[in-house]
């Protein structure tokens, strides 16, 4: 297995946690808040697209990202701008799906461009540098770092609050 397939793999494993994150719950369980500095699952969902959408489209290809070209603030009632990061706690339990099928459109479209240009790349291709503000890193350390690292932190995030409220978990593992 490639470096790139295993990448491929292990994202195609992400969107699948966060495709089930909302299975069986209600507006309000999906919005749900836990004390202290967590999130709801819907911010955690929001935050995972945004963020790899941010990643593939603009700081890997310098486009726009399908966030912004697309439309999605007014189709599913998210914040235009922003992606999550740096937020204050209020903030972030202000973030609402309003439209979870439209979300489901974007997190779908967002899943379908990043396999897509990770397929079109080769291991060697991994080692181009990218900018993160002032700081620089290879293409395949950003992908793992903030992509399958960072979004798999937030799918086991996910998973804690589906346990605090009695809900089976999603992808428990890679096997799941």
């Amino acid at each position: 297995m490639t470096a790139v397939d295993f990448m491929k793999q292990t994202l195609d494993f992400i969107h699948r946690g966060f495709r089930g994150a909302p299975e069986g719950l209600s507006d309000e369980q999906l919005h749900f808040v836990p004390e202290g500095q967590s999130h709801s699952i819907a911010w955690c969902m929001w935050h995972a697209a945004r963020i790899e959408d941010l990643f593939f489209q603009q700081i890997f290809q310098g486009t726009k990202s399908e966030f912004e070209t697309g439309g999605w603030a007014a189709k599913t009632g998210l914040p235009e701008k922003g992606f999550g990061t740096g937020q204050s706690t209020e903030a972030a339990a202000a973030v609402r799906i309003t439209s979870l099928d439209a979300f489901r459109e974007y997190q779908a479209r967002v899943a379908e461009l990043a396999t897509g240009y990770l397929g079109s790349l080769s291991d060697a291709d991994l080692e181009r540098e990218v900018k993160l503000g002032e700081k620089t890193e290879t293409l395949g350390e950003s992908v793992n770092l903030h992509l399958v690292i960072h979004l798999n932190g937030h799918r086991g995030e996910v998973n804690l609050i589906r346990g605090m409220m009695g809900l089976d978990p999603v992808l428990l593992n890679q096997g799941g």
